[in-house]
């Protein structure tokens, strides 16, 4: 449940507008205010659901290493083809979000070369409608649905070469459809 958040300002949005900064947008994306929607959210115990089957449970939270959001990388969340996000309990998807989100911008990518932002998309395009998404309020929603217009403001063209384009699309239809009907 979305309860309590960390102390202060966390250090991974000490720079809050670098994804904006760097691709030259006239309005740049605030991941403090992402930070602030989601503060509710406190670090789980574990990451992972527990129905996993238990030596990938097992390797999803070696990977995770229990970290703080803040202190997350792209080498903790595996590859496109095989990682812990999509087996995330809802209380560490709302808890991770944020950092998620900036890495996304980061132009960071996995051990395999894909880029993380693709990770994402594939990863939060199904909408709230998920499991994992289940504790996010309309609010949260709507925080998720700026995020991906911001994506494809910013991003729209490499999310295209990626061929991910119609993936992004129907992310942002989902995630904008819940926050207005729930709103």
């Amino acid at each position: 449940m979305c309860t309590r958040g960390w102390p202060g300002k966390p250090k991974s949005f000490r720079n809050v507008t670098t994804c904006a900064q760097q691709f030259g947008a006239a309005t740049p994306f605030s991941f403090e205010n992402v930070a602030l929607a989601f503060e509710c959210f406190a670090k789980p115990e574990t990451y992972v659901v527990g129905d996993l089957y238990e030596p990938e449970r097992h390797d999803y939270e070696e990977m995770l290493g229990g970290l703080p959001r803040e202190l997350l990388e792209v080498a903790n969340l595996g590859t496109v083809a095989w990682g812990p996000l999509h087996n995330l309990t809802p209380q560490a998807t709302g808890y991770l979000l944020p950092r998620l989100m900036e890495l996304a911008c980061s132009q960071a990518r996995d051990k395999s070369g894909d880029l993380f932002m693709t990770h994402f998309v594939m990863n939060v395009s199904e909408g709230p409608s998920c499991t994992r998404f289940s504790l996010l309020t309309p609010d949260h929603c709507a925080v998720v649905a700026e995020f991906l217009d911001h994506l494809a403001a910013q991003h729209g063209e490499l999310i295209e070469r990626e061929c991910l384009g119609d993936v992004l699309a129907e992310g942002r239809l989902n995630w904008r459809s819940n926050s207005v009907q729930n709103g």
